[in-house]
Protein backbone atom coordinates (compact mmCIF):
# COMPACT_ATOMS: atom_id res chain seq x y z
CA UNK A 1 0.00 0.00 0.00
CA UNK A 2 1.44 3.38 -1.18
CA UNK A 3 1.90 5.63 1.46
CA UNK A 4 1.34 9.53 1.18
CA UNK A 5 5.05 11.63 0.21
CA UNK A 6 6.12 13.17 3.40
CA UNK A 7 5.42 10.16 5.49
CA UNK A 8 8.14 8.29 6.99
CA UNK A 9 7.27 4.74 7.77
CA UNK A 10 9.29 2.15 9.55
CA UNK A 11 11.45 0.73 6.85
CA UNK A 12 12.65 4.47 5.96
CA UNK A 13 13.36 5.20 9.66
CA UNK A 14 14.90 2.19 10.78
CA UNK A 15 12.82 -0.85 12.34
CA UNK A 16 14.89 -0.56 15.62
CA UNK A 17 14.21 3.05 15.98
CA UNK A 18 10.85 2.53 15.58
CA UNK A 19 10.81 -0.62 18.30
CA UNK A 20 12.98 1.77 20.80
CA UNK A 21 10.40 4.35 20.34
CA UNK A 22 7.46 2.17 20.92
CA UNK A 23 9.42 0.80 24.39
CA UNK A 24 10.26 4.67 24.98
CA UNK A 25 6.57 5.96 24.68
CA UNK A 26 5.04 2.94 27.08
CA UNK A 27 7.47 3.11 30.11
CA UNK A 28 6.43 7.06 29.56
CA UNK A 29 3.11 6.68 29.40
CA UNK A 30 2.93 3.95 32.12
CA UNK A 31 4.59 5.33 34.82
CA UNK A 32 2.98 8.84 34.86
CA UNK A 33 -0.32 7.53 34.45
CA UNK A 34 0.01 4.94 37.10
CA UNK A 35 1.83 7.30 39.19
CA UNK A 36 -1.27 9.66 39.19
CA UNK A 37 -3.98 7.29 39.28
CA UNK A 38 -1.54 5.01 42.59
CA UNK A 39 -2.37 8.95 44.32
CA UNK A 40 -5.90 9.20 43.01
CA UNK A 41 -7.28 5.67 43.84
CA UNK A 42 -4.86 5.47 47.15
CA UNK A 43 -3.16 1.98 46.12
CA UNK A 44 -1.80 0.95 49.77
CA UNK A 45 -5.44 1.00 50.53
CA UNK A 46 -6.93 -0.45 47.52
CA UNK A 47 -4.55 -3.82 47.05
CA UNK A 48 -4.64 -4.01 50.77
CA UNK A 49 -8.52 -5.30 51.05
CA UNK A 50 -10.21 -8.97 51.19
CA UNK A 51 -10.08 -10.84 48.55
CA UNK A 52 -8.01 -8.31 46.45
CA UNK A 53 -5.26 -8.89 48.32
CA UNK A 54 -5.22 -12.46 47.52
CA UNK A 55 -4.96 -11.46 43.98
CA UNK A 56 -2.25 -8.70 43.89
CA UNK A 57 1.25 -8.32 45.87
CA UNK A 58 0.91 -5.34 48.57
CA UNK A 59 1.67 -1.50 46.95
CA UNK A 60 5.39 -0.74 46.16
CA UNK A 61 6.81 -4.51 47.37
CA UNK A 62 7.31 -5.35 44.00
CA UNK A 63 11.26 -3.38 42.92
CA UNK A 64 10.64 -0.37 40.79
CA UNK A 65 13.63 -1.08 38.56
CA UNK A 66 12.70 -5.16 37.70
CA UNK A 67 9.36 -4.07 37.23
CA UNK A 68 10.85 -0.80 34.71
CA UNK A 69 12.62 -2.87 32.99
CA UNK A 70 9.72 -5.54 32.13
CA UNK A 71 8.03 -2.32 31.16
CA UNK A 72 10.61 -1.84 28.40
CA UNK A 73 10.44 -4.97 27.12
CA UNK A 74 6.33 -4.92 26.92
CA UNK A 75 7.05 -1.39 24.98
CA UNK A 76 9.85 -3.55 22.37
CA UNK A 77 7.26 -6.69 22.05
CA UNK A 78 4.29 -3.89 21.16
CA UNK A 79 6.88 -2.35 18.46
CA UNK A 80 7.51 -5.00 16.94
CA UNK A 81 4.07 -6.90 17.10
CA UNK A 82 3.00 -3.53 14.99
CA UNK A 83 6.12 -3.27 12.82
CA UNK A 84 4.25 -4.79 9.95
CA UNK A 85 1.36 -2.12 9.99
CA UNK A 86 3.40 1.29 9.95
CA UNK A 87 2.89 2.11 6.69
CA UNK A 88 -1.33 1.81 7.27
CA UNK A 89 -0.76 3.18 10.58
CA UNK A 90 1.06 6.33 9.04
CA UNK A 91 -0.75 6.54 5.94
CA UNK A 92 -3.98 7.07 8.63
CA UNK A 93 -4.70 9.92 10.02
CA UNK A 94 -7.25 7.60 11.75
CA UNK A 95 -4.19 5.43 12.81
CA UNK A 96 -4.19 6.00 16.86
CA UNK A 97 -7.79 4.95 17.26
CA UNK A 98 -6.84 1.32 15.17
CA UNK A 99 -4.57 0.59 18.01
CA UNK A 100 -6.30 1.82 20.62
CA UNK A 101 -9.06 -0.50 19.76
CA UNK A 102 -6.92 -3.68 19.41
CA UNK A 103 -5.42 -2.63 22.79
CA UNK A 104 -8.96 -2.00 24.40
CA UNK A 105 -10.73 -4.95 22.73
CA UNK A 106 -7.91 -7.43 22.65
CA UNK A 107 -5.54 -6.20 25.49
CA UNK A 108 -7.96 -5.33 27.88
CA UNK A 109 -12.16 -6.71 27.72
CA UNK A 110 -11.32 -9.83 25.44
CA UNK A 111 -7.95 -11.17 27.09
CA UNK A 112 -8.53 -14.98 27.26
CA UNK A 113 -6.79 -14.87 30.79
CA UNK A 114 -9.48 -14.19 33.34
CA UNK A 115 -7.39 -11.01 34.33
CA UNK A 116 -8.83 -7.58 36.19
CA UNK A 117 -11.49 -5.34 34.02
CA UNK A 118 -11.81 -8.34 31.88
CA UNK A 119 -14.88 -10.48 30.57
CA UNK A 120 -13.28 -13.08 31.80
CA UNK A 121 -12.30 -11.87 34.50
CA UNK A 122 -15.73 -10.56 35.94
CA UNK A 123 -16.78 -13.99 35.04
CA UNK A 124 -13.96 -16.07 36.58
CA UNK A 125 -12.98 -14.19 39.48
CA UNK A 126 -14.06 -14.00 43.24
CA UNK A 127 -12.43 -9.71 42.38
CA UNK A 128 -15.61 -7.62 43.41
CA UNK A 129 -17.48 -6.26 40.16
CA UNK A 130 -16.21 -2.52 41.56
CA UNK A 131 -12.83 -2.82 41.12
CA UNK A 132 -13.08 -4.30 37.70
CA UNK A 133 -14.69 -0.96 37.15
CA UNK A 134 -11.90 1.61 39.14
CA UNK A 135 -9.02 -0.02 37.14
CA UNK A 136 -10.56 0.59 33.81
CA UNK A 137 -9.74 4.66 33.80
CA UNK A 138 -5.56 4.05 34.22
CA UNK A 139 -5.60 1.17 31.78
CA UNK A 140 -7.66 3.24 28.70
CA UNK A 141 -6.02 6.36 29.62
CA UNK A 142 -2.23 4.91 29.34
CA UNK A 143 -3.21 2.75 26.26
CA UNK A 144 -4.76 6.18 24.96
CA UNK A 145 -1.03 7.89 25.54
CA UNK A 146 0.54 5.18 23.82
CA UNK A 147 -1.35 5.13 20.44
CA UNK A 148 -1.37 8.79 19.74
CA UNK A 149 1.93 9.62 20.79
CA UNK A 150 3.23 6.67 19.04
CA UNK A 151 1.19 7.38 15.77
CA UNK A 152 2.30 11.06 16.20
CA UNK A 153 5.51 9.60 15.80
CA UNK A 154 5.04 8.10 12.25
CA UNK A 155 3.46 11.34 11.01
CA UNK A 156 5.69 13.85 12.62
CA UNK A 157 7.58 14.00 9.35
CA UNK A 158 4.38 15.25 7.41
CA UNK A 159 3.52 17.62 10.59
CA UNK A 160 6.67 19.05 11.51
CA UNK A 161 6.75 21.05 14.78
CA UNK A 162 8.63 24.06 15.06
CA UNK A 163 12.51 23.52 15.44
CA UNK A 164 12.69 24.73 19.23
CA UNK A 165 10.25 22.45 20.58
CA UNK A 166 11.30 19.72 17.99
CA UNK A 167 14.22 19.78 19.98
CA UNK A 168 13.59 19.66 23.23
CA UNK A 169 11.54 17.17 22.53
CA UNK A 170 14.24 15.25 21.12
CA UNK A 171 16.06 15.98 23.68
CA UNK A 172 14.19 14.70 26.34
CA UNK A 173 13.57 11.34 24.21
CA UNK A 174 17.32 10.97 24.20
CA UNK A 175 17.78 11.79 27.94
CA UNK A 176 14.63 8.93 28.74
CA UNK A 177 15.93 6.43 26.72
CA UNK A 178 19.90 6.88 27.61
CA UNK A 179 18.75 6.60 31.72
CA UNK A 180 16.96 3.24 30.94
CA UNK A 181 21.33 2.63 30.92
CA UNK A 182 20.76 3.18 34.51
CA UNK A 183 17.84 0.30 35.08
CA UNK A 184 20.68 -2.06 33.23
CA UNK A 185 23.36 -1.65 34.95
CA UNK A 186 21.16 -1.67 38.57
CA UNK A 187 19.81 -5.01 37.91
CA UNK A 188 23.55 -5.74 37.05
CA UNK A 189 24.79 -5.08 40.07
CA UNK A 190 21.94 -6.39 42.21
CA UNK A 191 21.99 -9.94 40.72
CA UNK A 192 25.82 -9.90 41.19
CA UNK A 193 25.28 -9.30 44.47
CA UNK A 194 22.36 -11.42 45.01
CA UNK A 195 20.08 -8.68 46.10
CA UNK A 196 16.86 -9.76 46.31
CA UNK A 197 14.46 -7.77 43.59
CA UNK A 198 11.11 -8.26 45.40
CA UNK A 199 12.81 -6.56 48.35
CA UNK A 200 11.61 -3.65 46.67
CA UNK A 201 13.68 0.09 45.95
CA UNK A 202 12.37 3.12 48.25
CA UNK A 203 12.04 6.84 46.95
CA UNK A 204 15.37 7.35 48.53
CA UNK A 205 17.49 5.14 46.54
CA UNK A 206 15.50 6.62 43.58
CA UNK A 207 16.35 9.99 44.32
CA UNK A 208 19.85 9.73 43.17
CA UNK A 209 19.17 9.34 39.60
CA UNK A 210 16.62 12.69 39.21
CA UNK A 211 20.24 14.70 38.99
CA UNK A 212 21.83 12.58 36.41
CA UNK A 213 18.66 12.23 34.26
CA UNK A 214 18.54 16.43 34.17
CA UNK A 215 22.36 16.23 33.17
CA UNK A 216 21.43 13.75 30.36
CA UNK A 217 19.00 16.31 28.78
CA UNK A 218 21.02 19.21 29.10
CA UNK A 219 23.54 17.20 27.28
CA UNK A 220 21.46 16.29 24.56
CA UNK A 221 20.31 19.96 24.26
CA UNK A 222 23.91 21.38 23.40
CA UNK A 223 26.09 18.47 22.27
CA UNK A 224 25.73 19.53 18.56
CA UNK A 225 28.74 20.07 16.23
CA UNK A 226 32.27 20.58 17.96
CA UNK A 227 30.62 20.80 21.51
CA UNK A 228 29.56 16.74 20.63
CA UNK A 229 32.56 15.09 22.44
CA UNK A 230 33.58 17.66 25.25
CA UNK A 231 29.58 17.82 26.38
CA UNK A 232 29.65 14.57 26.93
CA UNK A 233 32.98 14.06 28.78
CA UNK A 234 31.49 16.36 31.15
CA UNK A 235 28.40 14.76 31.36
CA UNK A 236 30.17 11.24 32.94
CA UNK A 237 32.42 13.38 35.28
CA UNK A 238 29.11 15.46 36.68
CA UNK A 239 27.24 12.45 36.85
CA UNK A 240 29.57 10.47 38.74
CA UNK A 241 29.80 13.54 40.84
CA UNK A 242 25.96 14.05 41.59
CA UNK A 243 25.95 10.00 42.14
CA UNK A 244 28.52 10.25 45.10
CA UNK A 245 27.39 13.03 46.90
CA UNK A 246 23.98 11.87 47.08
CA UNK A 247 25.13 8.30 48.17
CA UNK A 248 27.49 10.01 50.30
CA UNK A 249 24.91 12.67 52.00
CA UNK A 250 21.53 11.03 51.53
CA UNK A 251 22.27 7.53 51.88
CA UNK A 252 25.27 7.71 54.25
CA UNK A 253 27.66 5.55 52.32
CA UNK A 254 28.98 5.74 48.69
CA UNK A 255 29.54 2.66 46.67
CA UNK A 256 32.59 3.54 44.29
CA UNK A 257 32.49 0.80 42.16
CA UNK A 258 28.70 1.65 40.90
CA UNK A 259 29.02 5.04 41.01
CA UNK A 260 31.99 4.95 38.33
CA UNK A 261 30.59 2.28 36.64
CA UNK A 262 26.53 3.35 35.97
CA UNK A 263 26.85 6.39 33.90
CA UNK A 264 29.29 4.26 31.58
CA UNK A 265 25.77 2.58 29.41
CA UNK A 266 23.65 5.80 29.26
CA UNK A 267 26.39 7.85 28.14
CA UNK A 268 27.24 5.85 25.23
CA UNK A 269 23.34 5.43 24.37
CA UNK A 270 23.47 9.63 24.55
CA UNK A 271 26.69 9.27 22.26
CA UNK A 272 24.96 7.14 20.08
CA UNK A 273 21.85 8.76 19.79
CA UNK A 274 23.35 12.51 19.11
CA UNK A 275 25.99 11.33 16.57
CA UNK A 276 24.06 13.00 14.25
CA UNK A 277 24.09 16.36 15.55
CA UNK A 278 27.74 16.80 14.82
CA UNK A 279 27.96 15.76 11.28
CA UNK A 280 27.41 18.37 8.88
CA UNK A 281 23.93 18.11 6.62
CA UNK A 282 25.95 16.31 3.71
CA UNK A 283 27.58 13.83 6.24
CA UNK A 284 24.43 13.33 8.27
CA UNK A 285 22.23 12.53 4.68
CA UNK A 286 25.03 9.76 4.34
CA UNK A 287 24.48 7.73 7.15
Amino acid sequence: MATRPGVVTARSRGPARFVASAAFIHVATYLLVGLIASRALDYTDLLGRPVISDYYLPYGSADLLASTALQVLRGALFGLVLLPFCGVLADSRWGWLWVWSVFVVIGILGTPAAAPSSFEGVVYTRLPWWFHLVGLPEMVVQTLGFSVWLHRTLRAPAHPTAAGPRRVMGALVVASIAFLGYTAISLAFAFSAGTDLASGSDGQVLGQFAMPLLLGFLTALVARGRWWAPAHALLYLSSVVALALYQGLVLGSTGWLYVLVAPVLPLMISLAMTRRERLSPAQSQRT
